[in-house]
């Protein structure tokens, strides 16, 4: 059984002409990889607060830590950039981990946006899951966590995309909220999203080329160890 948490950046709005990028974020963990998965994760925070100063305990919210604040948790920009790149890599080279992202252009797509970024999402965590079995679990399952619930999709839709993706013996309830403060994983998720955003849809420091190692490292490890998605559709409103 794998644990699916999803985060996202940017929203789903039409009318601001800043912000036209959706972008939903998943990382998926095998339930028999978990416990290592978030050993790893303890131990990079403990790393991050030694070489950098960023608080143990400190939420990693991607936006604040990488934002136009010249101070955050005591630390300069060149400082946050560098903790940021350590939870990127740390995340490629875990080995357990994998990343599904699906990124909607909103000047380009005219269908239900999170409908469609959530039915793309759990197609790819459908795959990911029924493709080969665990040297320790052979049983096929999801759950799926996200942000304190913000991002999850309502009810009804769900019961109707299990019944179009064939997923009602894959996905194990209704997915729930946590608070992310509370969650590594879903600060991780939250920091895949925003970088993904910043790649297409550049703000402040990311708008300069001496940023762009910071969102390469991220799309390297999209190619080494993710799937990516662009659904892309003209047609009617």
């Amino acid at each position: 059984m794998h644990l699916l948490y999803v985060d996202e950046s940017g929203d789903t709005g039409r009318h601001n002409p800043q912000n036209h990028t959706f972008v939903l974020c998943g990382l998926m963990i095998h339930h028999a990889d978990w416990h290592e998965a978030r050993s790893d994760l303890l131990e990079m925070r403990s790393r991050m607060e030694q070489i950098f100063g960023l608080p143990k305990a400190a939420e990693i919210h991607a936006s604040e830590l990488l934002g136009r604040s010249p101070s955050r948790f005591g630390l300069d920009r060149t400082a946050r950039i560098k903790a940021a790149l350590h939870q990127v890599e740390m995340i490629r080279r875990q080995g357990s981990l994998f990343a599904v992202r699906v990124i909607v252009d909103k000047r380009r797509f005219r269908g239900d946006i999170l409908t469609t970024a959530w039915h793309q999402m759990l197609s790819a965590a459908k795959s990911v899951a029924t493709s080969s079995e665990h040297a320790r679990c052979s049983s096929p399952g999801i759950i799926v966590i996200c942000d304190d619930h913000r991002t999850a999709p309502g009810s009804g839709w769900l019961d109707s995309v299990q019944k179009s993706l064939d997923m009602e013996s894959i996905l194990l309830d209704q997915p729930f909220g946590r608070d992310s403060r509370a969650s590594d994983f879903l600060q991780a998720c939250d920091m895949l999203a925003y970088l993904t955003k910043q790649t297409v849809e550049p703000a402040g420091f990311f708008s300069r080329n001496n940023s762009r190692w910071l969102v390469e490292r991220c799309e390297r490890m999209f190619g080494e160890r993710g799937l990516s998605f662009h659904p892309e559709w003209k047609g009617g409103a």
